[in-house]
């Protein structure tokens, strides 16, 4: 060993400046590639961690406000969550509204568990005794033009008001309630991967601000207010039978239970486009990855070969094989054994960066991260590759002949160029693909092999990356293909029946060329939980686009959404049974639709839900269903004119198409 010892030593001398330049250029990729790969976990758990943290739900109950206390003190309830959505809306110093009804909705956090929080973006949470403190999510804060310390005035309704705002009457408050100062400005679940949606639409904001328990106690009997009562059950979404059992008990049929949560579904929209993004990030990391293994193992290659010229006279003074090979492979060795102590710190320093787009706004813990089991893995795996490529080319040094006497030898540059020859190529061609081909020998030979396959991996990786981002392109910017074959939806989901007025306006409107009347319920397909979208051609024939089959004719049919019709196991043509208020109902399924998330205000995630005729829909639910949504088809020549004049006829409540979650 103490021969090895020499010889690496008197190498080291000579060949320092190279070593070190390779080592610190793999170091500082190799932090990339586990920064990246950390990363892509990182950002794949974001959000599932944000909603465990701030307290994740599975049902809503509404009942008479005396009856939820019992609710709450079942015994499949591991905790509860108390508020009440406040008919109050920001006005100005002289009592007008400050914006649009709808756009910021005010709720009251009247009980809250310690097992609820939220991510507080500025400020500090506000004080539940104190009436004059409230909190906004960003959606507000940037629509009332407010930060923390701001002070905002309120108007109210009057509890017989409720049912006229709902409805998206646009009334003067009446009632003078306390103004508030924002506290804090926070972030929830709900709050992900909002979009900029248009202003003028009532129901689609989501500005939200949030006053106390003092706050509600002080105003509750002078405004109209709706107090609902969140639950996490033991069992979780196992438990929801029980417990639906256990409320219409306690609470003699008078509660509504609804299954899910709208924190829930706010992840489970932001969670598609995270693992989009967390795939991305974990892909890069892979290709850089490939590419640091390629190079350093280009690099250690050379530096043995080079390395090798004396091995004659050092087997001449007795060396064995196995010492040459540890003589060739010490390259190989202090390269990966000193990038690996530059790349962990480098990978831990860029973990700030981490995690990316949307992931980072449902960070409970931004900053610096050190994921165990992917930095230590990696860096292991590094040391691991780059000593076992050395080794490999440690044993094919010694042992080739080329390291004692260069052996004549037909190159692939040789075969390539005869091949050309053959098949009559010029002589410039033959002459180039020799050159092209040629690797060289010895201390010139140079990476043919490896560069062209990099330069097809590239070639293939930018290939693949526009056609997948001509793709997506494709489908945010064509509404149709995200299920909008229509020009405008007129209505608001969350009101009563509408039919009435917003038909007999439509009727008159020379540029409607074509409407459909809609209506959402609910219902269970085989055990399986659907939201069902009643639809009723009133003028022409507009609804969403068709894959397979036709929309359904008669109370009878059903047609589906892909993934539910996967998820059931079906096809078109088949049979399926629904639960109905009197006993079940056989549907044939008609055909397969694509059903936009926007009529039905997101509830419904895209590729999901089924479409009925209004009648059949009705017949899956134990109340007629309020039709408050429509479709509306312009003539073509129609400019924003028309658009602008149906605002004018039904303001807030027009809605253009806007790309899914």
């Amino acid at each position: 060993m103490a021969a090895v010892r020499m010889r690496v030593r008197a190498w080291l001398r000579t060949s320092w400046p190279g070593v070190l330049a390779l080592t610190v250029i793999t170091g500082l990729v190799g932090g990339v590639v586990l920064a990246a790969l950390a990363g892509a976990y990182r950002t794949q758990t974001a959000v599932p961690r944000f909603l465990r943290w701030s307290g994740p739900t599975e049902a809503q109950v509404s009942a008479p406000p005396r009856m939820l206390a019992r609710v709450a003190r079942l015994p499949g309830v591991a905790y509860s969550e108390r508020g009440a959505f406040m008919l109050a809306i920001p006005v100005t110093d002289r009592g007008h509204l400050a914006i649009q009804p709808g756009q910021v909705v005010t709720w009251a956090l009247v009980d809250q568990p310690p097992q609820s929080h939220v991510l507080v973006v500025a400020g500090r949470l506000p004080r539940p005794s104190q009436a004059g403190q409230a909190m906004l999510n960003e959606g507000a804060a940037q629509l009332l033009h407010a930060r923390v310390g701001s002070l905002i005035r309120l108007g109210g309704y009057r509890p017989s008001q409720i049912q006229a705002v709902l409805n998206g009457a646009v009334l003067v408050p009446s009632v003078s309630l306390p103004p508030v100062r924002v506290a804090a400005i926070i972030r929830t679940p709900v709050d992900l991967g909002g979009r900029a949606e248009p202003p003028d639409v009532t129901y689609a904001g989501r500005g939200s601000l949030y006053v106390t328990a003092a706050f509600y106690q002080r105003t509750a009997t002078s405004v109209g207010n709706i107090v609902g009562l969140a639950v996490h059950l033991k069992r979780g979404l196992a438990g929801i039978p029980a417990f639906e059992a256990d409320v219409r008990r306690v609470t003699g049929g008078q509660a509504q239970v609804q299954v899910g949560s709208d924190a829930t579904a706010g992840a489970a929209a932001a969670e598609r486009a995270t693992s989009l993004e967390a795939f991305a990030l974990l892909l890069f990391g892979l290709l850089l990855a490939l590419a640091l293994l390629l190079i350093a193992g280009q690099s250690i290659t050379r530096l043995a070969w080079t390395g090798a010229d004396d091995f004659p006279a050092l087997r001449t003074l007795g060396l064995s094989g196995w010492q040459l090979v540890l003589v060739a492979m010490a390259p190989g060795v202090l390269v990966s054994c000193g990038s690996v102590l530059l790349a962990v710190p480098a990978g831990f320093a860029l973990s700030v960066f981490t995690p990316i787009g949307l992931a980072r706004q449902a960070e409970i813990s931004p900053g610096l991260s050190f994921d165990v089991p992917i930095m230590l893995g990696g860096a292991a795996a590094l040391i691991l590759l780059l000593t076992a490529w050395a080794g490999l080319i440690a044993r094919r040094v010694v042992r080739s002949r080329a390291a004692l006497l260069p052996p004549p030898r037909l190159g692939q540059e040789a075969r390539v160029a005869s091949w050309l020859a053959r098949w009559g190529f010029t002589v410039t061609a033959v002459s180039g693909a020799r050159l092209a081909f040629g690797p060289g020998r010895g201390r010139t030979a140079i990476p043919v092999r490896s560069a062209v396959s990099g330069m097809l991996a590239a070639i293939t990786a930018v290939s693949a990356t526009l056609v997948f981002g001509t793709s997506l392109s494709h489908v945010i910017t064509d509404p149709v293909v995200a299920g909008w074959d229509w020009s405008v939806t007129v209505g608001n989901p969350h009101a009563g029946d509408i039919s009435r007025p917003v038909t007999a306006g439509l009727r008159r409107d020379r540029d409607v060329t074509a409407f459909t009347a809609t209506a959402l319920g609910d219902s269970q397909l085989d055990g399986h939980d659907v939201a069902v979208v009643g639809l009723e051609p009133v003028q022409g024939q507009v609804g969403p686009p068709v894959l397979a089959g036709r929309l359904p004719s008669g109370p009878g049919e059903i047609a589906l959404a892909g993934r539910d019709l996967q998820a059931l196991g079906k096809k078109v043509g088949d049979r399926v049974t629904a639960r109905g208020p009197h006993g079940p109902v056989t549907l044939r399924i008609s055909g397969e639709v694509v059903l936009s998330p926007e009529i039905t205000n997101e509830q419904v995630a895209l590729g999901r839900g089924g479409v009925m005729t209004l009648a059949g829909a009705d017949t899956l639910s134990r109340a007629p269903l309020p039709v408050n949504l429509f479709l509306v088809r312009l003539r073509p020549a129609a400019g924003p004119t028309a658009v602008t004049h149906l605002k004018h006829m039904f303001p807030g409540s027009v809605l253009p198409a806007l790309a899914p979650p």
